[in-house]
Protein backbone atom coordinates (compact mmCIF):
# COMPACT_ATOMS: atom_id res chain seq x y z
CA UNK A 1 0.00 0.00 0.00
CA UNK A 2 2.88 2.34 0.81
CA UNK A 3 4.46 1.79 -2.61
CA UNK A 4 1.09 2.38 -4.31
CA UNK A 5 0.73 5.65 -2.39
CA UNK A 6 4.19 6.79 -3.42
CA UNK A 7 3.47 5.91 -7.06
CA UNK A 8 0.21 7.87 -6.87
CA UNK A 9 1.95 10.90 -5.41
CA UNK A 10 4.66 10.76 -8.09
CA UNK A 11 2.05 10.32 -10.81
CA UNK A 12 0.05 13.33 -9.58
CA UNK A 13 3.23 15.40 -9.38
CA UNK A 14 4.18 14.39 -12.93
CA UNK A 15 0.73 15.23 -14.26
CA UNK A 16 0.84 18.62 -12.50
CA UNK A 17 4.28 19.35 -13.92
CA UNK A 18 3.17 18.48 -17.46
CA UNK A 19 0.04 20.60 -17.08
CA UNK A 20 2.11 23.54 -15.81
CA UNK A 21 4.56 23.29 -18.70
CA UNK A 22 1.71 23.00 -21.20
CA UNK A 23 0.06 26.05 -19.66
CA UNK A 24 3.28 28.06 -19.99
CA UNK A 25 3.70 26.92 -23.58
CA UNK A 26 0.13 27.86 -24.40
CA UNK A 27 0.61 31.30 -22.83
CA UNK A 28 3.75 31.86 -24.88
CA UNK A 29 2.12 30.64 -28.08
CA UNK A 30 -0.64 33.28 -27.95
CA UNK A 31 1.74 36.15 -27.18
CA UNK A 32 1.02 38.83 -29.84
CA UNK A 33 3.60 39.61 -32.47
CA UNK A 34 5.41 42.90 -32.06
CA UNK A 35 5.01 45.58 -34.72
CA UNK A 36 7.84 48.12 -34.86
CA UNK A 37 6.60 51.58 -35.81
CA UNK A 38 8.83 54.58 -36.41
CA UNK A 39 8.19 58.30 -36.64
CA UNK A 40 10.27 61.43 -37.22
CA UNK A 41 12.69 62.67 -34.57
CA UNK A 42 11.79 66.24 -35.50
CA UNK A 43 8.32 65.93 -33.93
CA UNK A 44 9.36 63.81 -30.94
CA UNK A 45 8.14 64.82 -27.50
CA UNK A 46 9.00 62.76 -24.42
CA UNK A 47 7.45 62.86 -20.95
CA UNK A 48 8.95 60.58 -18.28
CA UNK A 49 10.50 58.41 -20.99
CA UNK A 50 7.15 58.05 -22.78
CA UNK A 51 6.44 59.38 -26.27
CA UNK A 52 3.58 61.85 -26.10
CA UNK A 53 1.55 63.73 -28.69
CA UNK A 54 -1.07 63.13 -31.35
CA UNK A 55 0.85 60.70 -33.57
CA UNK A 56 2.03 58.38 -30.78
CA UNK A 57 -1.51 58.33 -29.35
CA UNK A 58 -3.03 57.53 -32.74
CA UNK A 59 -0.64 54.68 -33.48
CA UNK A 60 -1.15 53.19 -30.00
CA UNK A 61 -4.90 53.17 -30.51
CA UNK A 62 -4.54 51.80 -34.05
CA UNK A 63 -2.40 48.87 -32.90
CA UNK A 64 -4.61 48.30 -29.84
CA UNK A 65 -7.41 47.24 -32.20
CA UNK A 66 -5.26 44.59 -33.93
CA UNK A 67 -3.55 41.30 -33.02
CA UNK A 68 -0.18 43.00 -32.51
CA UNK A 69 1.72 44.68 -29.71
CA UNK A 70 3.63 47.91 -30.32
CA UNK A 71 7.21 49.12 -30.12
CA UNK A 72 7.43 52.81 -31.01
CA UNK A 73 10.69 54.52 -31.97
CA UNK A 74 11.63 58.04 -33.11
CA UNK A 75 14.55 58.40 -35.50
CA UNK A 76 16.02 60.80 -38.09
CA UNK A 77 14.09 60.88 -41.37
CA UNK A 78 16.92 59.38 -43.45
CA UNK A 79 17.25 56.33 -41.18
CA UNK A 80 13.47 56.15 -40.84
CA UNK A 81 12.95 55.79 -44.59
CA UNK A 82 15.85 53.37 -44.99
CA UNK A 83 14.51 51.19 -42.17
CA UNK A 84 11.07 51.22 -43.79
CA UNK A 85 12.52 50.32 -47.18
CA UNK A 86 14.50 47.35 -45.82
CA UNK A 87 11.80 46.13 -43.44
CA UNK A 88 13.83 46.73 -40.27
CA UNK A 89 10.75 48.58 -39.07
CA UNK A 90 7.26 47.44 -40.04
CA UNK A 91 5.56 50.81 -40.40
CA UNK A 92 6.04 54.57 -40.24
CA UNK A 93 3.49 57.09 -39.08
CA UNK A 94 3.08 60.69 -40.20
CA UNK A 95 4.50 60.94 -43.75
CA UNK A 96 3.19 62.60 -46.90
CA UNK A 97 2.17 60.66 -49.99
CA UNK A 98 5.02 60.38 -52.48
CA UNK A 99 5.09 58.05 -55.49
CA UNK A 100 8.71 56.98 -54.92
CA UNK A 101 7.77 55.50 -51.52
CA UNK A 102 5.18 53.21 -53.14
CA UNK A 103 8.04 51.05 -54.41
CA UNK A 104 8.73 49.70 -50.93
CA UNK A 105 5.65 50.61 -48.86
CA UNK A 106 1.86 50.73 -48.84
CA UNK A 107 -0.08 53.78 -47.66
CA UNK A 108 -3.08 53.06 -45.47
CA UNK A 109 -6.40 54.33 -46.77
CA UNK A 110 -7.23 57.06 -44.25
CA UNK A 111 -5.08 60.11 -43.42
CA UNK A 112 -4.32 60.42 -39.71
CA UNK A 113 -3.78 64.18 -39.88
CA UNK A 114 -3.06 67.19 -42.04
CA UNK A 115 0.14 69.17 -42.25
CA UNK A 116 -0.06 72.89 -42.90
CA UNK A 117 2.80 75.17 -43.92
CA UNK A 118 3.60 78.62 -42.65
CA UNK A 119 6.44 80.96 -43.47
CA UNK A 120 8.84 81.68 -40.62
CA UNK A 121 11.20 84.64 -40.44
CA UNK A 122 13.32 86.23 -37.73
CA UNK A 123 11.66 89.16 -35.99
CA UNK A 124 14.45 91.36 -37.31
CA UNK A 125 13.67 90.53 -40.96
CA UNK A 126 10.76 92.96 -41.21
CA UNK A 127 10.82 93.27 -45.02
CA UNK A 128 9.39 89.73 -45.41
CA UNK A 129 5.62 89.80 -45.04
CA UNK A 130 2.56 87.87 -46.19
CA UNK A 131 2.63 89.87 -49.43
CA UNK A 132 4.14 87.62 -52.14
CA UNK A 133 5.97 90.64 -53.60
CA UNK A 134 8.03 90.88 -50.38
CA UNK A 135 9.71 87.59 -51.32
CA UNK A 136 11.24 88.93 -54.52
CA UNK A 137 14.86 87.77 -54.87
CA UNK A 138 14.82 86.52 -51.26
CA UNK A 139 16.55 83.31 -50.19
CA UNK A 140 13.92 80.92 -48.85
CA UNK A 141 14.62 77.59 -47.15
CA UNK A 142 12.42 74.59 -47.84
CA UNK A 143 12.38 70.97 -46.70
CA UNK A 144 13.58 68.65 -49.43
CA UNK A 145 10.74 66.49 -50.78
CA UNK A 146 7.88 68.55 -49.35
CA UNK A 147 5.33 69.56 -51.97
CA UNK A 148 3.15 72.48 -50.88
CA UNK A 149 1.17 72.73 -54.10
CA UNK A 150 1.36 74.44 -57.46
CA UNK A 151 0.20 77.83 -56.16
CA UNK A 152 3.27 78.14 -53.94
CA UNK A 153 5.54 77.04 -56.79
CA UNK A 154 4.01 79.72 -59.01
CA UNK A 155 4.53 82.44 -56.39
CA UNK A 156 8.18 81.48 -55.84
CA UNK A 157 8.85 81.44 -59.58
CA UNK A 158 7.05 84.73 -60.25
CA UNK A 159 9.04 86.47 -57.51
CA UNK A 160 12.31 84.88 -58.66
CA UNK A 161 12.91 83.47 -55.18
CA UNK A 162 16.21 81.69 -54.49
CA UNK A 163 15.18 78.31 -53.10
CA UNK A 164 17.47 76.23 -50.91
CA UNK A 165 16.22 72.76 -50.01
CA UNK A 166 17.62 70.97 -46.95
CA UNK A 167 17.14 67.51 -45.54
CA UNK A 168 15.60 68.18 -42.11
CA UNK A 169 13.79 70.72 -39.95
CA UNK A 170 16.68 71.17 -37.52
CA UNK A 171 18.84 72.42 -40.37
CA UNK A 172 16.07 74.79 -41.51
CA UNK A 173 15.87 76.32 -38.04
CA UNK A 174 19.64 76.51 -37.62
CA UNK A 175 20.20 78.19 -41.01
CA UNK A 176 17.40 80.69 -40.35
CA UNK A 177 18.94 81.53 -36.97
CA UNK A 178 22.34 82.12 -38.61
CA UNK A 179 20.88 84.44 -41.24
CA UNK A 180 21.46 82.06 -44.15
CA UNK A 181 17.77 82.34 -45.08
CA UNK A 182 15.49 85.36 -45.22
CA UNK A 183 12.64 83.02 -44.31
CA UNK A 184 11.70 79.35 -44.39
CA UNK A 185 8.49 77.61 -45.47
CA UNK A 186 7.80 74.48 -43.47
CA UNK A 187 5.33 72.33 -41.61
CA UNK A 188 4.21 74.40 -38.64
CA UNK A 189 4.46 71.83 -35.85
CA UNK A 190 7.74 70.32 -37.06
CA UNK A 191 9.46 73.67 -37.49
CA UNK A 192 8.31 74.91 -34.08
CA UNK A 193 9.71 71.76 -32.50
CA UNK A 194 13.06 72.24 -34.27
CA UNK A 195 13.14 75.94 -33.32
CA UNK A 196 12.74 75.06 -29.63
CA UNK A 197 15.82 72.83 -29.87
CA UNK A 198 17.79 75.79 -31.29
CA UNK A 199 16.46 78.12 -28.55
CA UNK A 200 14.88 80.09 -31.38
CA UNK A 201 11.26 79.94 -30.32
CA UNK A 202 11.17 83.56 -29.06
CA UNK A 203 13.01 85.04 -32.05
CA UNK A 204 10.82 84.24 -35.04
CA UNK A 205 7.44 85.19 -36.48
CA UNK A 206 5.03 82.75 -38.15
CA UNK A 207 3.24 84.11 -41.21
CA UNK A 208 0.18 82.24 -42.56
CA UNK A 209 0.33 81.45 -46.28
CA UNK A 210 -2.94 81.50 -48.20
CA UNK A 211 -1.33 80.03 -51.31
CA UNK A 212 -0.17 76.70 -49.86
CA UNK A 213 -2.15 73.51 -49.73
CA UNK A 214 -2.46 71.14 -46.80
CA UNK A 215 -0.96 67.67 -47.05
CA UNK A 216 -2.36 64.46 -45.59
CA UNK A 217 -0.23 62.45 -43.19
CA UNK A 218 -0.47 58.68 -43.50
CA UNK A 219 0.71 55.44 -41.96
CA UNK A 220 3.00 53.51 -44.31
CA UNK A 221 3.58 49.75 -44.05
CA UNK A 222 6.84 48.29 -45.34
CA UNK A 223 6.39 45.77 -48.16
CA UNK A 224 9.55 44.08 -46.88
CA UNK A 225 8.29 43.64 -43.32
CA UNK A 226 7.98 39.99 -42.21
CA UNK A 227 4.50 40.94 -40.93
CA UNK A 228 3.32 42.26 -44.30
CA UNK A 229 2.88 38.87 -46.00
CA UNK A 230 -0.49 38.28 -47.69
CA UNK A 231 -1.60 41.81 -46.82
CA UNK A 232 -2.88 40.80 -43.38
CA UNK A 233 -1.15 43.64 -41.53
CA UNK A 234 -2.37 46.30 -43.97
CA UNK A 235 -5.91 44.93 -43.78
CA UNK A 236 -5.99 44.94 -39.97
CA UNK A 237 -4.59 48.45 -39.74
CA UNK A 238 -7.02 49.77 -42.35
CA UNK A 239 -9.93 48.18 -40.47
CA UNK A 240 -8.71 49.70 -37.20
CA UNK A 241 -8.41 53.18 -38.71
CA UNK A 242 -11.86 52.93 -40.29
CA UNK A 243 -13.34 52.04 -36.90
CA UNK A 244 -11.50 54.95 -35.28
CA UNK A 245 -12.71 57.39 -37.94
CA UNK A 246 -16.33 56.20 -37.76
CA UNK A 247 -16.34 56.55 -33.97
CA UNK A 248 -14.66 60.00 -34.25
CA UNK A 249 -11.82 58.70 -32.08
CA UNK A 250 -9.13 60.31 -34.26
CA UNK A 251 -10.69 63.74 -33.76
CA UNK A 252 -11.01 63.01 -30.02
CA UNK A 253 -7.27 62.20 -29.80
CA UNK A 254 -6.53 65.58 -31.41
CA UNK A 255 -8.78 67.35 -28.91
CA UNK A 256 -7.03 65.64 -25.99
CA UNK A 257 -3.78 67.14 -27.25
CA UNK A 258 -5.26 70.62 -27.70
CA UNK A 259 -5.35 70.40 -31.50
CA UNK A 260 -7.86 70.06 -34.33
CA UNK A 261 -7.81 67.25 -36.89
CA UNK A 262 -8.95 69.38 -39.83
CA UNK A 263 -6.68 72.38 -39.33
CA UNK A 264 -6.57 74.82 -42.22
CA UNK A 265 -3.31 76.08 -43.62
CA UNK A 266 -4.27 79.69 -43.05
CA UNK A 267 -3.84 79.08 -39.31
CA UNK A 268 -0.47 80.07 -37.84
Amino acid sequence: MLNVGRVSIKFCFLVSLIAFNFSCFATQSVKPEVIKVGFMNSIKRVNDGYYVGVLPDIVRETIHNTDYSLVLQAMPIKRLLKSLETGRIDAVIGLFKRDDRLIYSDYLDIPIGWVCANMFRLKSTVEVTSDPASLRHKNIGLLRGANWGQSLKDVLEEQKVYQTKVSNYNMLAKMLQRGRFDAVIASSEAFKSAARKQNLDEDYVAIPLKYTTKLGMYILVSKNSPLAKNGVLVKQLNNSLTTMKDSKLISEIYRRNGKTFDEHCKQA
